[in-house]
């Protein structure tokens, strides 16, 4: 009997109030934002509110970009409604958003998920769907707005394997798809299944040594000279996008064992590395014999904002006249 009051009080609760959460309303302004979508899928939306997804409509950089969002080509990638949606319609609704929840996953009146639903109930339409799977075609669907990119990264899965854009920049994780908050929804929350998904806190990927990434070559130490190289081994430009004015820089700094720098030199890399691209580099070595440990930053600089972004750092130990990594 307890049993049977349980579930009816659960029907009752999953099947009232929660049809907004599939609902766009256009002409009203309406949609579910992404705090409400965080009530229950609380990790998703922790993860998101780090990414550049999230303040993709209010970042200072887009702001410079748009021209104070005069330009309205750009409106759609930055504030999309529905990626899939073929008419490629900007929302004019909770922009300060970006690229949000219901702009990936909500499609024909349903949430769409790499996975069926394991809840004991379901409080909106849920289905199955490749396009954010991973490990199948997810790809396509970041390509709506990183054309160049996805056709950069279709052109080099000719020849090799490449990850998806979630499987390379998205962490694995396991977990249920939604997390309880109190009581009621822990007891919801407790019958579904754990799946192995991908971050929404989508990341520079940070794969050394797997043919994945901009990979560093420590060559030799000539002399008082130190030659290295760089490969884009990404399957996509480095830096990648077509907008804006951005270039690589390289800092060299040559360390003490106990971590302090004992010199740093600067290289400008102002050419776009193509898939599979490499340049070699030639630096005077300081002549401080105790400066044995180098380490070599890569960033990527952003004109517009001045704002320069590690991307990876590569320690290396050298013992001439031999280097090793």
């Amino acid at each position: 009997m307890r049993l049977f009051v349980f579930i009816t009080l659960c029907l009752i609760m999953t099947s009232c109030g929660f049809s907004h959460l599939i609902e766009v309303q256009n002409q009203d302004s309406q949609a579910p934002t992404a705090k409400e979508c965080g009530s229950c899928h609380v990790e998703q939306y922790a993860e998101w509110q780090l990414t550049a997804h999230a303040r993709a409509f209010v970042s200072h950089e887009f702001k410079l970009q748009s021209d104070h969002y005069e330009d309205e080509d750009c409106l759609f990638c930055h504030s999309p409604g529905g990626v899939r949606n073929p008419e490629r319609v900007a929302r004019s609704y909770n922009r300060d958003e970006g690229v949000t929840c219901i702009s990936c996953h909500l499609h024909g009146q349903a949430m769409h998920g790499p996975h069926e639903s394991g809840a004991l109930f379901s409080p909106h339409a849920i289905a199955q769907d490749s396009v954010v799977n991973s490990k199948r075609d997810s790809s396509q669907l970041c390509g709506v707005c990183h054309e160049e990119t996805y056709e950069q990264w279709q052109g080099q899965r000719v020849s090799k394997e490449c990850p998806t854009c979630h499987g390379c920049h998205g962490a694995a994780v396991e977990r249920p798809h939604t997390k309880g908050t109190n009581f009621f929804s822990n007891m919801l929350v407790s019958f579904e299944p754990v799946h192995r998904v991908r971050s929404h806190h989508l990341i520079l990927p940070n794969l050394p040594g797997q043919g994945i990434g901009p990979e560093m070559q420590l060559d030799t130490i000539d002399a008082d000279t130190v030659q290295f190289t760089l490969k884009n081994s990404l399957p996509h430009d480095l830096p990648t996008g077509i907008y804006g004015d951005k270039e690589l820089f390289i800092v060299l700094s040559w360390l003490q064992n106990d971590g302090r720098v004992v010199e740093k030199k600067k290289i400008v890399i102002p050419s776009v590395l193509a898939p599979e691209e490499q340049k070699s580099f030639a630096v005077i070595f300081p002549k401080n014999e105790y400066s044995q440990k180098l380490s070599i930053d890569l960033y990527r600089f952003h004109h517009s904002t001045k704002k320069a972004t590690l991307i990876r750092s590569y320690p290396f130990v050298m013992t001439s006249p031999q280097v090793s990594k």
